[in-house]
């Protein structure tokens, strides 16, 4: 019958999984050559990894040799964080002040490896009672906006993520307006790839990922301070802890 369903062998899943791995490591290598906006091609893939929908599994649930234990989290903040800015830093590239990831910054990364569901709902954001998980954002931007559907109408929080509500601004006098540090969004993003790629890459399933130190991005940016990791902590304590 024309109709009947043939169901997948694990050899195609694997094939399946490595696949979306390869265009992850793409849309990272378009957006470190510059072209930023095309991080958001990675959503459909993290989607099919890690986003539970109400039909069918993730796909890392059908992959065996996938270590749920060893996600690479490049956030830290302490206990009762009231700001963290993120694990990204500020730029000013080809005239435009940008945030970009801290992947590109080896003297600034950090890591810690958690287990998936403690990376996939943990926190990547936080502007006082706002924040944002590494789920929301895949979420919001590949449904909403360009990854693979476009509303008509935005999430409020997301809005203000994508519109710089959240981000820092640079000044070059005391009294003057600043302008806002843009692209929070899309740096954010592009640090849950690197942290994607490089889980990916630890448990031996890709060999070929460059975090982009030396890419367009890097190369062209000539912002003078660089802020990564910001973070306001609520009580005495301020000690930065590895987010679980």
């Amino acid at each position: 019958m024309v109709n009947r369903k043939i169901r997948r062998s694990q050899s195609e899943y694997y094939d399946a999984f490595i696949e979306q791995l390869k265009f992850l490591n793409y849309a990272a290598k378009l957006y470190d050559s510059g072209e930023r906006t095309a991080i958001k091609m990675a959503t459909p893939q993290l989607r099919t990894l890690f986003y539970q929908q109400s039909y069918g599994d993730i796909l890392i649930n059908l992959i065996p040799e996938v270590n749920k234990d060893q996600f690479l989290s490049t956030c830290q903040f302490g206990e009762k964080p009231i700001i963290y800015g993120g694990s990204v830093t500020n730029a000013f590239v080809a005239g435009k002040y940008v945030y970009l990831p801290s992947c590109y910054e080896k003297n600034l990364e950090i890591g810690h490896y958690i287990s998936f569901e403690h990376w996939w709902n943990g926190r990547i954001l936080i502007a006082s009672d706002t924040s944002f998980t590494r789920k929301e954002l895949v979420r919001f931007i590949v449904n909403k906006d360009g990854g693979a559907h476009i509303d008509p109408e935005l999430n409020e929080k997301y809005y203000n993520l994508k519109n710089d509500i959240y981000s820092l601004q640079a000044t070059k006098m005391p009294n003057m307006p600043g302008i806002p540090f843009k692209e929070l969004h899309l740096a954010l993003l592009r640090q849950v790839v690197h942290e994607t790629l490089m889980s990916f890459k630890k448990m031996n399933f890709i060999k070929d990922y460059d975090p982009g130190k030396n890419c367009f991005n890097m190369k062209n940016n000539i912002f003078p301070l660089h802020v990564t990791q910001m973070t306001i902590n609520e009580g005495k304590s301020a000690t930065p802890t590895i987010y679980y």
